[in-house]
């Protein structure tokens, strides 16, 4: 018993200190997380704290594995419930919600990378499921007729530029990016040039580099979206 209360002890102590470290992340970024700080914040010294997270980089670690695996949630849950021919949009509108809720922890992953850190294989897995994800996004709704497979209106996309076509050379000897099947290179191709326009808007919008221009961020969002879906 008193075994299962420490365990319940440490679990709490280093949930708050998660927390506080995300309250840090929304004020001052990446650089301003720091153990001792959030030690005092919960009435502890820092060393009575490094007893629960070894180093800030493994407090870090597990800020960002916590993120990847809500946002790989968010978007699974997306496209489950979503008819075949509308999961790319689901998919993609999820990820700027997701995105617009939490700005910190989504710059905290696709933000400016921490100097110093380098992410350990589990985080590198858990985005290479996100991208997993994108895939079968794709592939399932280009058999409804739309990303992959044709136009809304039925017209078949049109064929891949020279650029495209080395680029999808280029990709199909990459090796695997994600758990399953490995998909070619021209839906590796097709499924980075997706991620990156959606990312494109997005990190824009986060970082409020649209303010001031007069126009709703989320109308462009939906025409590249649409662009997507076209093969544009």
């Amino acid at each position: 018993m008193a075994t299962a209360r420490r365990e319940r002890y440490r679990k709490q102590t280093r949930e708050e200190a998660k927390a506080v470290a995300l309250a840090q992340l929304s004020e001052s970024g990446t650089a301003g997380i720091s153990v001792n700080a959030i030690a005092k914040a919960m009435g502890m010294t820092g060393p009575a704290l490094y007893r629960y997270f070894a180093s800030r980089d493994e407090l870090l670690t597990e800020l960002i594995t916590d993120t990847y695996r809500d946002l790989a949630e968010t978007l699974a849950r997306a496209v489950a419930d979503a008819a075949p021919a509308d999961r790319f949009r689901a998919l993609a509108r999820a990820l700027r919600d997701w995105a617009k809720r939490q700005p910190d922890r989504y710059l905290l992953i696709y933000g400016t990378p921490v100097p110093g850190y380098h992410a350990p294989p589990e985080t590198t897995e858990i985005a290479a499921g996100l991208m997993r994800t994108i895939f079968d996004a794709c592939a399932t709704v280009g058999e409804a007729g739309e990303v992959g497979g044709g136009g809304v209106d039925g017209s078949r996309q049109q064929p891949l530029t020279e650029l495209e076509a080395e680029l999808a050379r280029h990709l199909e000897g990459t090796g695997p990016w994600g758990p399953g099947e490995e998909p070619g290179g021209e839906m590796k191709g097709r499924a980075l040039r997706t991620w990156t326009r959606l990312h494109g808007v997005i990190s824009l919008d986060v970082q409020g580099q649209f303010t001031g221009m007069g126009f709703d961020p989320s109308v462009l969002f939906e025409a590249e979206i649409d662009a997507l879906v076209r093969g544009g």
